[in-house]
């Protein structure tokens, strides 16, 4: 393999992994898919953690890696226990075969089995595994949030969809995921976070004077 080569290899092992479940959850009449929401959210990630790397610094490599393997066992919405632990597995077994730097190896396991760890868990010294956490978490606020909520919701026919209960079920979320703002291992991610609250609690404000035609 060529330098840096370990990178193609690992997108284009999960846009496969990801595809190929996409199209039995949301088919297209030509046998393709017309969202494939694990690829998105990992590419949210990346766009996170990339932005995170500029203010905390890290090893790009490592953290890199990790964002596009830490949900290789987890290709669309089922959330099986073992998912963390199953990808840094493979890290540790299929990683070393192309060219990505052999001693970092363990590194990248180690943050893609804690990337699903109770909050606040993680120690300073891990800070590649921190960043990856606070990456990953980012991903779940935000306008965007709402945006996959409604683009899942085809996988789901037996759930009637109405305007009301799109703002039913953006409360709750909002709800669930403004807990998260204080758990975030580093300050700025703690800032951007409450940003992404407010542009929901806005949000989830003018769909319910909309509706309420206020």
């Amino acid at each position: 393999m060529s330098t840096h080569e370990w990178i193609n290899e690992v997108r284009k092992d999960l846009e496969k992994i990801t595809g190929q479940v996409a199209m039995e959850i949301w088919p297209t009449p030509d046998g393709k898919s017309y969202f494939n929401y694990r690829l998105e959210h990992v590419r949210q990630v990346e766009r996170d953690a990339r932005w995170l790397m500029q203010l905390e610094g890290g090893d790009e490599e490592i953290i890199i890696a990790a964002v596009w393997l830490h949900d290789r066992y987890q290709p669309q919405l089922a959330k099986p226990d073992q998912h963390a632990v199953l990808a840094a597995n493979w890290v540790r077994a299929n990683l070393g075969k192309t060219d990505f730097p052999q001693e970092k190896i363990a590194a990248v396991a180690n943050a893609v089995e804690k990337h699903s760890s109770p909050a606040q868990t993680l120690p300073v010294e891990e800070h590649e595994a921190r960043l990856l956490w606070d990456a990953d978490k980012l991903t779940k606020l935000g306008p965007l949030s709402f945006v996959n909520m409604i683009a899942v919701m085809p996988a789901f026919p037996e759930h009637m969809m109405s305007y009301g209960e799109v703002v039913r079920m953006a409360k709750d979320e909002l709800a669930r995921r403004k807990q998260l703002v204080d758990l975030f291992y580093f300050p700025a991610s703690r800032d951007r976070a409450a940003q992404r609250i407010a542009a929901q609690e806005g949000f989830v404000r003018q769909m319910r004077k909309d509706i309420a035609g206020v």
